[in-house]
């Protein structure tokens, strides 16, 4: 079938530049309409429940809401892990399905669950919006110089969300900062007491006059007259009008028990931008599955209408975080390091090949090559991101197209006076056609092991092996179909070829070297034989991680202050964070957001800050200065803080980090057990065995410490004296104390809640609050203090389970060590120092870890059986186990310069090096592939079996080096290259550049060695 392929193909050959030439013009529409990311979507399948249980602590909402939500979600179909976090009048359970879990049918069946929930009367569960940890693409703050942040919320809440929320593919905008407008009624205990009224009354008061009525129909004449009723709340009179009750026929309106105020809701959190101390700020959430690009687009074109005529003239919408930026950053740095790559490949082309048209013949085939991927992609559904195009190896891309060019050139040479006929041209391409495809199918099996991984690495890598699969197809149809045709065009009539001298020289000393080499092969098998002990020892010694660092241009900063601090206090502390990071030039913008966001949706408490930090292009830079020396200055700088515990993270690996192990941070230990108390005891002496051990960094506990309480702790025989209902207490405490909106108020399309409470100067203090009267059904005025102890203790903050136990999180990261190094130290101090009873505690790793882990055992299945499939496929192409097999036997040495590579710069064997050796096993198989095949067919037509492996060594010497060196030099920018979107790049690029250096000797030495001992062998065996 490759014959008459190839056949057919060079007898249209100009029907095949036309086929050809329109396949390039699809693939580029194709290019346009394909999804492009930074970084693949790497999250799993999750759903989040939240549910607000306004004013209860942590205890409360883990008891009445998180463990019966957990409950009866147990058993979910698809759920792998579910984690809970129980903080102050919010429950947060984190739900991880199994790869292939479709998101909808994962949320209906929580939906269906949730339903039969039987929760406390205010505790409403709810979904997070359908995005994934990387969902946020677009961070903005609205600024203006004359409006305060009250004015500025109103216009977030009523103009700017909605109109974001109306570009497709935004899941959610949320609002963070700002004070939200509030209806308020402040009661004074002394009037309510005055008029004889209680807090009930005042409640069913408003509730009951705030409504409107329809009338149906009414009918007069010919026409129809709807009825209308109106009676809702529209300002601060219409509330202050309301009758409560009547002393004596004067009837008491609301406005005599209090103060009526346009206030503002309770807040939860607060903004600050670099210098301003109180800001307001949106985070747009991507629908997962949506192409980023074209979203961002769009909201680009929103925002420029609020900025010109949507919003008042002094009001604009900045952004801040905007993944366009960081799409065309890596696109940059791959697109430069991929034209570099090309570049080099077409110098080494001319080089070789001695001919310009010969060189740019075989560099179509690059472009031709990716374009077709696209197309491909395009139908599949894989996005482009830096990975995907990252890893494409143009030498590997041009390899089948050279084998051509570089036979058809070889039979131009031997006759060069002559006219190159069709018959030559076919005679030569389908020498080398059948082992090439072979070769290039084999490089493609290679990469199988990509499609067995499993969520992280699987989301991660998956789209890559698609797209390298993709491109390898399009290299051997343009190398089969286009290359033997323009080459019998371009080199037909009779002329001479260049001849590079340095090229000349090197086939005259080849030959001295493998003459001798051939006379006692052993000096080349026993060299090979080291090599390859050399090449397992560097794999064991090597330092293992996950993944390399993916550098987004920016960083996120976890920061928890001392626990227990107000508001206020807080605010104060984020001010002196974000003056600190200011110092360094290299920072662009500080925002650091105290607390929760509005909805009150986040786990976090005044006590912490999440800080976003952006950064200067890093060309701009001091001499010297990368992101982990500023990181290091920032980690000195804000030391000189007192009181501070912090992380330094980016902001969408913090929010991978979070959902991969619950918190934020590459890795995690999980201290499991019922004791709370004990759990910190444990916690405290891990924090400090592994602030002991040599490249760990912000290793703290997650949790926040118990936090100071006022407990109103209630005397039910005193109430039941009294004649009080714990319902009557009850409403004191969240409606007077706490404050509840009872009713709401329409201003045209917007909408505003009206809240009841006492006024500041009755709940300010303890003895206050004592103070407040409930009224017994006799009619007398009761203290809470006569029928409650109300006292100071500490209670928790935050309140951690997963798989249905409470633990404790040690959260860390690690700085300038391995992974595997550092687990292996870290456990065993751990075992030495920390002191537990394993009956009653237990410690549970996870993060990077557990995707290391897992990789490594899907490897460990995988690999064989891919070798097995190779071996098959090898032996399809030689017919013969013992070819097949020496070809096998050369993978060990392919490892040699990869691992000396990833030693000499000091890197890790990660899953991005990995890949590296499973291309350059691919490239080194494939010129085995060739190298034996044109080996056979010498054996066949020279008798003397030394003469005949000496004559086909020499013959693919030249495309031997040329491949070498176009698939070295088309990696090389990509190895040495820095910046962002060059951390996934460059251990896959150093160990094929790496790799490549080596493969040369090994086929163009050891195995012709390997060969004619084997064969001479064979040829003295009896049978």
């Amino acid at each position: 079938m490759i014959d008459r392929l190839v056949t057919g193909a060079l007898a249209r050959r100009w029907l095949m530049l036309a086929v050809f030439v329109l396949v390039g013009v699809f693939g580029y529409l194709s290019w346009r309409e394909l999804s492009v990311e930074a970084y693949p979507d790497i999250a799993d399948t999750t759903a989040q429940v939240i549910t607000q249980y306004p004013g209860h602590a942590a205890e409360e909402v883990e008891e009445q809401v998180t463990v019966p939500i957990e409950r009866e979600l147990h058993g979910t179909p698809g759920l792998t892990v579910m984690r809970s976090r129980s903080t102050f009048g919010l429950s947060l359970i984190t739900l991880v399905f199994q790869d292939g879990v479709e998101d909808y049918f994962a949320r209906q069946r929580v939906r269906e669950r949730l339903a039969a929930v039987s929760l406390p009367p205010g505790a409403e569960p709810d979904l997070d919006p359908l995005t994934s940890p990387i969902g946020e693409i677009f961070r903005y703050t609205l600024q203006s110089r004359v409006r305060d942040q009250r004015e500025l919320r109103e216009l977030q809440r009523w103009i700017v969300v909605p109109a974001l929320k109306t570009v497709p593919g935004v899941a959610d905008v949320t609002n963070f900062g700002g004070e939200t407008t509030q209806f308020q009624l402040l009661l004074d205990p002394n009037r309510l007491a005055q008029y004889h009224v209680s807090l009930r009354q005042v409640v069913e008061a408003v509730e009951r006059n705030n409504t409107n009525a329809g009338g149906s129909i009414m009918v007069r004449g010919d026409q129809g007259f709807v009825i209308r009723g109106l009676g809702l709340i529209r300002n601060l009179d219409d509330l202050g009008g309301i009758v409560v009750t009547q002393e004596r026929g004067v009837p008491v309106y609301v406005r005599a028990l209090g103060t009526l105020q346009l206030g503002a809701l309770a807040r939860n959190g607060v903004l600050g931008v670099d210098d301003n101390p109180d800001g307001v700020s949106g985070i747009v959430l991507l629908l997962r599955g949506q192409n980023p690009s074209r979203v961002l687009e769009a909201l680009h074109d929103r925002v420029r209408a609020l900025n010109h005529g949507g919003l008042p003239p002094d009001v604009r919408v900045v952004p801040y975080l905007d993944r366009t930026d960081l799409v065309k950053t890596t696109l940059r740095t791959v697109s430069h390091t991929m034209l570099e790559g090309i570049g080099l490949v077409c110098l080494v082309l001319l080089l070789f090949l001695g001919s310009l048209r010969a060189a740019l013949i075989v560099a179509v085939a690059i472009p031709l090559s990716i374009l077709i991927a696209f197309i491909l992609m395009r139908f599949t559904d894989i996005p482009a991101n830096l990975l995907s195009l990252g890893a494409i190896d143009f030498g590997v891309i041009v390899d089948g197209a050279i084998v051509l060019m570089e036979v058809v050139l070889r039979k131009r040479e031997q006759n060069p006076d002559a006219p190159l006929t069709e018959a030559d041209a076919r005679g030569a391409a389908l020498s080398v056609a059948r082992p090439m495809f072979f070769a290039t199918a084999i490089i493609i099996t290679a990469y199988l092991p990509l499609f067995a991984f499993q969520r992280v690495e699987k989301k991660l890598f998956s789209p890559m092996a698609y797209t390298v699969g993709y491109a390898l197809f399009g290299a051997v149809l343009v190398a089969l179909l286009l290359v033997p045709g323009m080459a019998l065009a371009a080199f037909g009539k009779p002329g001479r070829l260049f001849h590079n001298p340095v090229l000349a020289a090197a086939e005259r000393g080849y030959r001295r070297a493998l003459d001798a080499v051939l006379r006692r092969p052993s000096r080349a098998l026993v060299p090979g034989l080291v090599g390859a002990v050399i090449a397992v020892a560097l794999s064991v010694t090597v330092g293992k991680e996950f993944l390399p660092e993916l550098d987004e241009g920016s960083i996120w900063l976890q920061v928890q202050l001392p626990p227990g601090l107000s508001l206020a206090a807080g605010a104060v502390m984020a001010n002196e964070i974000r003056g600190a990071i200011r110092e360094f030039p290299q920072v662009t913008h500080v925002v650091t957001q105290l607390g929760r966001n509005d909805d009150g949706t986040d786990p976090w408490t005044p006590s912490h800050i999440e800080c976003s930090v952006g950064l200067r292009p890093y060309a701009t830079w001091p001499a010297g200065l990368d992101k982990h020396g500023l990181v290091d200055r920032m980690n000195a700088r804000l030391g000189r803080i007192p009181g501070l515990v912090y992380g330094f993270s980016q902001p969408m690996i913090d929010g991978v980090n979070d959902k991969i192990s619950g918190a934020h941070s590459e890795l995690v230990v999980k201290v499991f057990g019922d004791d709370l108390d004990d759990l910190r005891r444990v916690g405290a002496e891990i924090v400090a065995a592994l602030g002991r051990v040599r490249g760990s960094a912000d290793v703290a506990v997650d949790q926040e410490p118990p936090l100071p309480q006022l407990r109103i702790q209630v005397d039910r025989e005193a109430a039941a004296r009294f004649g009080l209902n714990m319902a009557d207490i009850a409403d004191l405490i969240e409606i007077g104390i706490g404050g509840r909106a009872v009713a709401e108020v329409f201003r045209g399309e917007r909408r505003y809640d009206v809240a009841v409470r006492f006024g500041e100067a009755a709940r300010q203090n303890p003895e206050a609050i004592g103070n407040l009267t409930l009224s017994a059904p006799s009619g007398a005025r009761i203290p809470l203090s006569q029928v409650a102890r109300i006292e100071l203790r500490a209670g928790e903050s935050t309140i951690t389970r997963e798989g249905g136990r409470r633990h404790l999180t040690v959260k860390l990261n690690l700085r300038g060590r391995d992974l595997s190094s550092f687990l292996a130290e870290a456990r065993a101090r751990i075992a030495r120092e920390v002191r537990f009873e394993p009956a009653r505690v237990s410690l549970v790793w996870g993060g990077q870890f557990e995707n290391q882990q897992r990789a490594q055992r899907r490897l460990a299945v995988i690999l064989p059986g891919v070798l097995v499939l190779i071996f098959l496929l090898l032996y399809g192409a030689f017919g013969t186990l013992r070819h097949a097999a020496m070809i096998l036997v050369m993978v060990p040495l392919a490892l040699l310069g990869g691992m000396t590579a990833l030693h000499l710069r000091g890197m890790t064997l990660n899953v991005s090096s990995a890949v590296g050796f499973i291309a350059l096993f691919g490239v080194s198989v494939q010129d085995a592939v060739l190298m034996l095949s044109t080996l056979r067919r010498t054996q066949g037509e020279i008798p003397d079996l030394a003469r005949a492996v000496a004559a086909g060594a020499q013959e693919r010497l030249r495309p031997v080096l040329m491949t070498a060196s176009v698939a070295t030099l088309g990696m090389l920018p990509a190895s040495l290259a820095r910046g962002i979107g060059s951390d996934v790049q460059r251990p896959l690029a150093t160990v094929v550049v790496g790799g490549l250096i080596v493969a040369p000797f090994v086929t163009l030495v050891v195995l012709p060695a390997l060969f004619l001992a084997v064969e001479r062998r064979v040829a003295r065996s009896p049978s």
